[in-house]
C-alpha cells in the first residue's frame, strides 16, 4: 500500500475529530447535553449544513438534524428536557463517513426564577463507513502502468459500529426574556470507543474524549436592539478549538416577532466568518462563510466554505415580552 494511503488512513481513522461548526451555538446539543430543552418554547427543531474546503481534493461535509422538547408537570417549574440528534460527517477520497444517532436527557432545576442548573446525559450509537472500491493501492501497478482491473489491497471492513456515552452540565442566569447567560461544560466519548476498520490492526483507533466549555450571552441594550456573544473552547486529544462570535439583533416589528441578525466570528488560528440571520415568528435561518487564514490557505486560496442553519420553535403561548415565565 502506498505511503500516502497509509498516512491518510492513519490520520483519518486514528485521530478523527468530532463534527464542528462555526455557528456552534446553532447546534447546541453538539456543544453541551445540558442545553437540551434550554430555550424559550416547548419544542425546538433544527438542522445545520457545512461544506468545508470544497475547492481542494479532501473536502468535508457535515450536517445534523435534531429535535428537543420539554416534559413538565402543571404548576411545576422544574422540567425534563429530552431530545434526539442525527449527525453526519464525510471526508476524503474514499468517503470516510460517520453517522451518529444521539439521545439526550436533561433535568432543569430552578434554584430561583433567575438561576437554573441542568445536568444531562447523552447516549449514542455511531457507525463509521468508507467506500473501499474508491481506493487505489500499490499492487495495482503492473510494472508499466496503473491497472484498475487488479483488485486493490484490503484496507479494512466497510463499516464499524459502537455505542457511546456523554455528560453535560449547564448553568443559566436569566434576568428577562431578552437577557440571559448560559455557561456549560460538555464531555463526549467518555468510554473512548474503538472504531478501527481492521480487527487485527496493530494501531490504536479510539474516539478521544472531547471536552467543551461554552458561554452564550444575550443582552438587551435598547428597545429594538440586543447584543449576542458566543464563545467555545473544545479539546479532543491533542486538538483544540477556540471560537468566538458576536452579533447584534435588530427587531423589525412592533411585536418583536421579526428580527435581523448581523455578526461575525473568529476561529483562532484558522478562519474568520461573517454571518447574517433572519427570524420571522418561530422560524430562524442563518448563513455564514468561512475565510481561511491558516497556513492551509495555500491550498484553499482563503475559501473555507459555507454554513447554513435552520430552526423552528413550537410554543403553546405567543412570543413577546409579556410571557408569564422567563423560560416557559
Amino acid at each position: 500500500m502506498p505511503l500516502v494511503v497509509c498516512m491518510c488512513i492513519s490520520w483519518i481513522f486514528c485521530s478523527g475529530q468530532d463534527i464542528h461548526y462555526s455557528q456552534f451555538f446553532n447546534s447546541p446539543l453538539n456543544v453541551n447535553p445540558g442545553l437540551t430543552g434550554m430555550f424559550n418554547g416547548d419544542t425546538r427543531i433544527h438542522g445545520n449544513y457545512r461544506r468545508q474546503w470544497q475547492n481542494v481534493p479532501v473536502d468535508y461535509l457535515s450536517m445534523d438534524v435534531g429535535v428537543d422538547f420539554k416534559i413538565r408537570k402543571e404548576n411545576k417549574q422544574n422540567f425534563i428536557g429530552a431530545g434526539m440528534l442525527i449527525n453526519y460527517d464525510r471526508a476524503g477520497d474514499v468517503d470516510v463517513s460517520l453517522t451518529a444517532l444521539n439521545g439526550f436527557l436533561a433535568y432543569t432545576l430552578f434554584i430561583n426564577d433567575n438561576h437554573l442548573i441542568s445536568p444531562a446525559l447523552n447516549l449514542s450509537y455511531s457507525q463509521r463507513r468508507h467506500e473501499s472500491f474508491s481506493a487505489t493501492t500499490s499492487n495495482q501497478w503492473d510494472g508499466i502502468k496503473f491497472n484498475p482491473t487488479i483488485p486493490a489491497e484490503f484496507i479494512g471492513e466497510d463499516s464499524q459500529s459502537y455505542f457511546d456515552v456523554g455528560f453535560g452540565l449547564n448553568y443559566r442566569w436569566q434576568k428577562s426574556y431578552r437577557t440571559h447567560l448560559d455557561l456549560g461544560v460538555g464531555a463526549y466519548h467518555l468510554i473512548s470507543p474503538t472504531d478501527r476498520f481492521r480487527s487485527n490492526a496493530t494501531y490504536t483507533s479510539q474516539r478521544p474524549v472531547r471536552l467543551s466549555f461554552s458561554a452564550m450571552l444575550t443582552a438587551r441594550v435598547a428597545n429594538k436592539l440586543d447584543f449576542i456573544f458566543n464563545g467555545l473552547y473544545a479539546k479532543q486529544d491533542v486538538y483544540n478549538e477556540k471560537v468566538v462570535n458576536g452579533q447584534v439583533k435588530v427587531y423589525m416589528s412592533k411585536a418583536n416577532d421579526k428580527a435581523l441578525y448581523l455578526g461575525a466570528g473568529y476561529r483562532f488560528g484558522d478562519a474568520w466568518y461573517p454571518m447574517v440571520a433572519l427570524e420571522i415568528g418561530r422560524w430562524y435561518g442563518s448563513f455564514s462563510y468561512d475565510y481561511n487564514i491558516s497556513d492551509f490557505d495555500v491550498a484553499t486560496d482563503g475559501r473555507g466554505g459555507p454554513e447554513l442553519s435552520l430552526r423552528y420553535i413550537i410554543a403553546k403561548i405567543p412570543q413577546g415580552d409579556y410571557k408569564p415565565c422567563l423560560i416557559y
